[in-house]
């Protein structure tokens, strides 16, 4: 199998017949980038299309005088994903910059020259993949309006509180318990912190879950497996779990 066999997949090339696939693989040159590396630059020109065979890319916007980094990326391309409309939309430029972000990405570059010349030749070839191209493209930019529209999750922060009377009453396992919740969820908002002693130590562990935007509230008497229920049932469904909380203190 030819190591460019995956085009037919390639949602950019799909209505393209055998013959037209060939065409356009005599035109390909096979790269290969290591994590970190560009590939293109924003505002360089764009002489070409790109397909990502293996890996994964990062879509990024550059800052003068600044590094690049994850913070700056707007979109992510993955395996059969393509890259370079900018080819064929004035004035010709990348908007985005382009960085491999898996230990090595495997791409097809095709010149824009090349893909023109083919078009002239054959214009229904031309017709589909322009076509496919500003289909993929107007999706793209739909899911984009659409994330920036979207109203960003709470920042929560978990504080287990690790005093000696806390670690006495079993808080590291309470804290393993969440480290593990956060862990199988890989939610990014969620943050884990340890603290001090609450003041009051025969309902120790304690932990306490800040939700932005809302007030927070102290769950004593923690175990592990109480802790989980927290995380699920509070920290992620929203319903705080009040047979558990920490009874107000009377004077």
């Amino acid at each position: 199998m030819s190591d460019l066999d995956f085009l037919k997949d390639v949602d950019s090339f799909q209505g393209l017949n055998a013959e037209q696939l060939e065409q356009i693989k005599a035109g390909c040159r096979m790269l290969e980038y290591q994590v970190g590396e560009r590939f293109f630059a924003e505002g360089e020109t764009a002489e070409h299309l790109w397909v990502l065979q293996e890996g994964k890319t990062d879509l990024r916007f550059e800052l003068p005088g600044r590094p690049t980094s994850e913070e700056n990326t707007i979109s992510t391309a993955g395996a059969n994903d393509t890259l370079g409309y900018s080819s064929f939309v004035p004035p010709y430029r990348y908007k985005l910059s382009a960085y491999c972000t898996t230990r090595t990405c495997r791409l097809v570059r095709i010149e824009k020259t090349f893909l023109l010349n083919l078009f002239e030749q054959d214009p229904q070839l031309g017709f589909v993949l322009v076509s496919n191209l500003a289909s993929i493209a107007s999706a793209h930019f739909k899911q984009l309006q659409r994330s920036a529209t979207d109203a960003p999750p709470a920042t929560v922060t978990i504080t287990v509180h690790m005093a000696t009377c806390g670690i006495a009453a079993g808080a590291r396992e309470v804290m393993l318990a969440l480290t593990d919740e956060l862990a199988r969820t890989g939610r990014q908002e969620i943050h884990l912190a340890s603290g001090g002693c609450t003041g009051n130590c025969p309902s120790h562990p304690n932990i306490t879950v800040a939700i932005e935007g809302a007030e927070p509230v102290v769950y004593q008497k923690m175990t592990a497996e109480k802790a989980r229920r927290v995380f699920e049932r509070h920290v992620v469904g929203g319903e705080v779990q009040t047979d558990l909380l920490l009874a107000p203190s009377t004077p």
